[in-house]
């Protein structure tokens, strides 16, 4: 049986890296099998896009905020819950490296598609792509960076 380089890839993910290790290897990932959304800017639109400062219907602006705790509870076993909260949305984890959040760690949060990730996490995506990533829409960077 003939392995490919996808193959190999893929064994390398398959153990669970909560956190972040294997953020190269996701990305090579992403380089073989495209993008969640194809994308399709016809020369109009990316021409009166350009010419404009204003986000278009297809962009979202990244706002940054700390994580905050909305709401705090003890199970009955002892063990504490913590509802977590970036600019009055509800969080979780974040979408790039998927370690849970911590109180008043600094995030940013996708104005539009609401997806929120670390600020370490989301500057190396950046790096690479200007899109969200999960689902691809066009991030641009809010009015203070």
């Amino acid at each position: 049986m003939d392995l490919t380089d996808l193959d190999v890839l893929l064994a390398r993910l398959e153990n669970d890296h909560r956190d972040g290790s294997n953020y190269d290897d996701l990305w090579m990932v992403s380089d073989f099998i495209g993008p969640a959304t194809p994308t399709r800017a016809s020369n109009a639109a990316s021409d009166s896009a350009s010419t404009s400062r204003q986000p278009s219907a297809k962009t979202s602006v990244l706002l940054t905020g700390g994580i905050e705790v909305q709401r705090r509870r003890t199970t009955k076993d002892g063990r504490v819950k913590l509802k977590l909260a970036l600019l009055g949305i509800a969080v979780d984890r974040c979408g790039i490296c998927m370690t849970q959040f911590k109180k008043a760690e600094r995030a940013r949060l996708s104005e539009r598609c609401r997806h929120a990730f670390h600020e370490r996490c989301l500057a190396r995506w950046i790096v690479r792509s200007r899109t969200c990533p999960m689902c691809r829409i066009g991030l641009e960077m809010d009015g203070g960076d």
